[in-house]
C-alpha cells in the first residue's frame, strides 16, 4: 500500500463514499455482508483500496503543512514540484519563551523580531512522490493548515 488503512474512527464518518465507493465498484449491500463474514481477506483488500483512494485525495489537495515543537514553528508550501520551509526557531540558549500554538504570539513576534529567534527559509525537490512525501509528513505530526503562517514567516525571512 502507498498509504495505510483507515481506522474505524476515521471510516465512521466516511459511511456514505464508502457506499458509493462500493456501488462504483460493483458491490451491493447483500454483497458485502457476505464478503464480511465469508471472506475477511477480500473485505480487507476492499477497504486497503478505499483508504488509498481517500489518502490520496486529500494528500493531492493538500497545499500547507505545520509542524509544532517545543522552540520551532515550521511550515510547509506544498508545490507541484518543490516544497518550500518557512520557519521559526528560537535559540536555545536565550531566555525568550513562546508558545507557538498561539497564532497572535506569533504574528506580534514576526512584527517585532527579539533577539534569540531565527526565521528561516528553504526549499527542496520531493525525494519521492509528492503525496507519498506529504503524508508522510503529516503521519510524523505535521499537520494541514490553510497556510496563513506559512505566508506570515515567510515574508518576514525575506525581509
Amino acid at each position: 500500500m502507498k498509504y495505510r488503512r483507515l481506522t474505524l474512527e476515521e471510516l465512521e464518518p466516511l459511511e456514505n463514499e464508502f457506499i458509493d465507493f462500493l456501488v462504483v465498484n460493483g458491490v451491493i449491500a447483500d454483497d458485502w455482508e457476505q464478503l464480511l463474514a465469508n471472506d475477511v481477506e477480500k473485505s480487507n483488500q476492499i477497504i486497503d483500496a478505499f483508504s488509498e483512494v481517500v489518502f490520496e485525495g486529500i494528500m493531492r489537495k493538500t497545499q500547507f503543512l505545520e509542524y509544532r515543537s517545543k522552540g520551532e514553528l515550521i511550515t510547509f508550501s506544498c508545490m507541484a514540484d518543490l516544497i518550500y520551509m518557512a520557519g521559526i526557531r528560537l535559540d536555545a540558549h536565550g531566555a525568550f519563551k513562546i508558545d507557538f500554538n498561539d497564532e497572535l504570539s506569533i504574528k506580534q513576534l514576526l512584527a517585532q523580531p527579539v533577539g534569540g529567534v531565527k526565521v528561516f527559509m528553504d526549499e527542496k525537490k520531493y525525494k519521492e512522490n509528492r503525496e507519498k512525501e506529504i503524508f508522510d509528513m503529516v503521519e510524523q505530526g505535521c499537520l494541514i493548515s490553510d497556510g496563513k503562517l506559512f505566508k506570515a514567516i515567510a515574508s518576514a525571512a525575506v525581509d
